[in-house]
Parts: C-alpha cells; structure tokens; sequence
C-alpha cells in the first residue's frame, strides 16, 4: 500500500492514529441516517444481521467473527450493503490477509483493493459521477484523507477520481450479488456527499423513513410492540418547531397543538394494522 508518512502515523496519547479518521467517518453515516428519520443499531461482529435491510460497515479494518460469511448472506439474500475503504484488511489476530482485501468479499463487492492513498492535511480529491449512474447522482464532492484505489471486476462504477495519478478511476461503486446490492466507497468524501448518497439510495431501495417530513434539529426513533408503533419526536434545538404527524394515531405524551418546543419530546402511538 501507498502512504504519504508526514504525520500520518503519528499517535495521539488516547493511542487513536491519526490521519485514518475513523470516528469522523462513521459520524458522516451515523448522523445521515439519523437526520433521515431511521432507526438505526450499533451492533457488533458477533450479533445476527438477518432482521436488517439495510447494513453500513464504515473502515471496518478488522475482520473477525465470520462477519465476511454474515455479509455475503446478508445481500444474497437481498440486503443492501455500504462498505468503505480500509476495510477487511486483518483478522482478529491484526495479521493482514493475503488474498486479497476487502477479505472474503471480493466478488460480493465486485471488485479488489489494490493500495491507498494517504493525502497530506491540504490535499483534496473529487468524486465525480459517471454518465446515467443508476444513482442519478449528479454532483461532484470533495474528498481527502484517504483514498482507495481499486480494480473492479463485476461492479459498476457510480463515481470517479477527479485528479491526480487516478484520476478516472472508480471512487464508489456498486455490485449486484444474489438478490441484493453491494455498495463500496472508495474515498473519505464531505459530509455533503453521504446526505445525497444516502437519499439516493433510500429512495432507489425503498427504505422508508419513520416520518415523511423531519426539520432541522428534530430527531425521530420508534419502538413497536404487538398492537403499536410508538414514535419519539425530540427537539434539539433552541426553537420551537412545528411538526407534522401522520393523520391516523394520537399524541399519548407532549404538545398536541403540531408545534414541539425547544428541548421537549413528543410521544405519538400508531396501530401497525
């Protein structure tokens, strides 16, 4: 693999190596989801993927648990899958495969890892979108940090490198597997990009959110038992905001004038039948 070492292994007290940015990135994903009003788990390599549609593995490094195996079954039998770069690169034991990487998921992703990129703090990249991308994303983005560059073999590039030695080479990319569909991103890439990239592929895969409609600072989560689905509005934010609810259902908890103050919760129960 190829890195610019200027400071890119260098390691903070917390023993966290800087410049993979590994926490930023899962954030980008995290906070996406989050704002798209979904339900979301933090789970483990052990715990069972079979009730999710939707699984995102950001710069999952080490693989461990058979997760590569939970992974292959996951979108053969029609999950949707987000990879990123610096994935399945070890196992458990920190020894790096040798057959290839992301390991075990060559021909679920459709594609091989052949080196990174590790760019200084004041270098940048573009991604940029290929013509008719089934995404129909049409913008280009910046992104920095880390950049992997991969031989594709199966999978469609969706978007490409805008510059440097690279330049025109995949940058994200998808793979149909089974009944299901593997999407890998190649390049720690802005915010900007994981909220249209996110939307994009909501809207394709017909993954619905909680509620329809969220404003900025409201965040939405939802419990089920036998009879009900409960909704969780709570407002984050410094104002008050107004909200629209689904018309069938009521308010067991909080305003029920369609407007949630600052810093207050609204508790709101459907029937799922």
């Amino acid at each position: 693999m190829t890195w610019k070492t200027d400071g890119l292994w260098k390691t903070r007290k917390d023993h966290e190596i800087e410049g993979l940015f590994y926490h930023e990135s899962v954030l980008k994903s995290y906070q996406t989801l989050r704002k798209a009003a979904l339900n979301i788990d933090i789970i483990n390599m052990e715990q069972s993927l079979d009730s999710y549609k939707l699984v995102v593995a950001p710069m999952l490094y080490i693989f461990r648990a058979g997760i590569e195996i939970k992974l292959r079954t996951f979108v053969e039998n029609g999950g949707i899958l987000i990879m990123t770069y610096w994935s399945g690169i070890v196992n458990e034991t920190d020894l790096c495969y040798l057959e290839g990487t992301p390991h075990g998921l060559l021909d679920v992703l459709g594609l091989r890892s052949k080196e990174i990129d590790g760019l200084y703090e004041w270098e940048e990249n573009l991604l940029i979108p290929v013509t008719e991308n089934s995404l129909q994303l049409n913008t280009s983005y910046k992104c920095k940090n880390l950049c992997d560059l991969i031989q594709l073999d199966g999978a469609t590039p969706l978007m490409n490198y805008g510059k440097d030695f690279y330049q025109g080479t995949p940058a994200l990319t998808v793979n149909q597997y089974g009944k299901g569909y593997a999407y890998y991103i190649c390049a720690d890439a802005e915010e900007l990009f994981y909220h249209d990239f996110y939307a994009k592929i909501l809207a394709k895969h017909h993954i619905h959110s909680i509620l329809n409609t969220i404003p900025d600072g409201i965040e939405v989560t939802s419990r089920t038992d036998d009879e009900y689905e409960y909704i969780f509005i709570q407002n984050f934010s410094y104002r008050n905001i107004d909200i629209v609810l689904p018309k069938k259902g009521d308010i067991i908890y909080g305003n029920k004038n369609g407007n949630i103050r600052q810093y207050e919760t609204i508790v709101f129960r459907k029937k799922l039948f």
